[in-house]
């Protein structure tokens, strides 16, 4: 992926400028013959912003070159989006990522965790249905987004100085959001955490939950491991399926999203599988398959089994937090060091 510079839109002469930074997905789509949404040229999204001319800020337009469709990205070009938020960012009182919405949450994840010294709004939207459509959710969803990113608190700080998602006129903390419907507007939700703000006449941010900004500069710390896996558990999961899973040359973390509050089976190549996998160095960390709620180590018999084995509870973080935050952890730190920080707040992902 390249990025490539398009030039300035939105307000001339505005004190605040965003950087929108596209990276791919439906908001710069538009229907071929047979109505299937392909990519489009940059172009196509640069022309479509001057309905946004009146805005009270000004829009530096970069794109990745060829845009991603979310459901293909790959770790990789988390890294990549992370970069040139960094090296574009100075002069900007803000970003806008402009992504797909299938692994929105897992972008927005990755990037609370890969990003550093976070001093200004870092916030990824897309849309249902692309821009310069009729009943498009995109400008909105832009609009709002940008007009989160230059709003400033009564001594003129960033708002937000965070990685959040903006969609359907809500503000959710990134590593908190999922994406919970494939056709609505509203299509993202924070099951665990309220949104962080609220779009309608005016804007509304709840301060009692944003994350205080950091001194900067913004960079990246590290980068990942991809030496994951998850395992979702599931009444016909067999010992053939576990045991490839759990033997995949090189893995280093598992994510296994277990039953309501960290219940599994109790089956001895369940849980001797993974005691010899915890016993191998490889981090086996539990979430809950429940939209809402948290992993309670001990409050069933079989979810104390399961973390007898060595598992680490991962609380009330999402899937997409769970993964991201393993694969960054095992980036930089050994196994022992990693499970201990998974269990700790890093970047607002976790109720402690």
């Amino acid at each position: 992926m390249t990025v490539e510079l398009r030039g300035v839109a939105g307000a001339a002469g505005a004190d605040d400028q965003v950087l929108v930074l596209y990276t791919g997905g439906t908001i710069a789509m538009a229907a071929r013959a047979d109505g299937a949404l392909v990519p489009q040229d940059v172009r196509h999204l640069a022309d479509n912003l001057r309905p946004l001319d009146d805005l009270s800020f000004g829009i530096t337009l970069a794109a990745f070159t060829p845009a991603v469709d979310s459901s293909a990205i790959r770790p990789s070009q988390w890294i990549d989006i992370a970069d040139a938020i960094v090296d574009l960012s100075a002069d900007h009182c803000g970003i806008v990522v402009l992504h797909g919405t299938d692994t929105m949450a897992y972008t927005a994840s990755a990037l609370s965790f890969l990003l550093e010294d976070v001093d200004r709004p870092i916030i990824v939207t897309g849309s249902q249905r692309p821009l310069g459509e009729r009943r498009t959710d995109a400008e909105r969803n832009l609009s709002t987004a940008g007009a989160f990113a230059v709003l400033r608190t009564a001594t003129g700080a960033a708002a937000v100085p965070e990685v959040t998602i903006a969609f359907d006129d809500l503000l959710l903390r990134g590593n908190r959001s999922r994406k919970v419907h494939a056709s609505s507007f509203a299509g993202f939700a924070s099951p665990n955490l309220a949104p962080i703000g609220r779009a309608g006449v005016a804007l509304s941010v709840d301060t009692s939950v944003v994350r205080p900004a950091a001194v900067g500069p913004l960079r990246r710390g590290g980068g990942l491991c991809t030496d994951v896996a998850a395992l979702k558990l599931h009444p016909a999961l067999d010992q053939a399926t576990f045991e490839a899973v759990i033997t995949r040359p090189g893995l280093r973390g598992l994510v296994v999203e277990a039953y309501g509050a960290g219940n599994g089976p109790t089956e001895d190549w369940f849980l001797g599988g993974l005691r010899r996998a915890s016993d191998a160095g490889v981090v086996v960390l539990v979430t809950t398959q429940c939209d809402a709620g948290a992993v309670h180590v001990g409050q069933y018999a079989t979810g104390a089994a399961l973390f007898d084995t060595g598992a680490v509870p991962g609380g009330d973080m999402t899937f997409e937090a769970a993964l991201t935050k393993l694969m960054v952890l095992l980036d930089r730190y050994s196994p022992e060091e990693s499970a201990t920080l998974l269990q700790q707040d890093l970047a607002g992902e976790l109720t402690v």
